[in-house]
């Protein structure tokens, strides 16, 4: 019995700075395994700080289309962009695909927007509050329920 498998592969673009990820890129790429579809958060940071101070990994897009991958950008905000982009993906044979899903660290709330530090750091009880009211505000563009 053949079986349908599809691989799904959801990554960071922090730990592209590490070798099997190119190793496994180039594996992929060479053997042309179109049943995988890896979706990569590319938010620009990681625990130690902005990607491209730490390693630069751009052009990105460019090296992976190198190892023979269908490439993809995305607003990865955009819910929408992102399920068009897997079913896309699932009509591309002969190499395997890469969405890469452009984010925003701590998109919604002003302080900590764009900042490595809170990566892999949990608010306090304060910091926690002015968070949620954030987001429940659009920043302050809409009134929150509790108001």
């Amino acid at each position: 019995m053949k079986k349908n498998n599809w691989v799904w592969a959801l990554t960071s673009d922090g730990e592209h700075d590490e070798g099997q990820m190119w190793e496994a890129a180039m594996f992929a790429g060479k053997n042309k395994l179109f049943n995988i579809t890896q979706i990569m958060d590319r938010n620009n940071i990681q625990i130690d700080g902005y990607t491209e101070d730490v390693m630069p990994l751009e052009p990105i897009k460019e090296k992976y289309e190198a190892f023979g991958w269908h490439v993809m950008d995305v607003d990865g905000h955009n819910i929408e962009e992102i399920i068009d982009a897997c079913h896309k993906s699932k009509t591309i044979f002969e190499k395997p695909s890469l969405i890469i899903a452009h984010t925003i660290p701590g998109r919604g709330v002003d302080f900590m927007e764009w900042k490595y530090s809170w990566h892999g750091k949990a608010p306090c009880d304060e910091e926690a509050k002015k968070a949620l009211d954030c987001l429940r505000t659009l920043g302050g563009k809409i009134k929150s329920e509790s108001e």
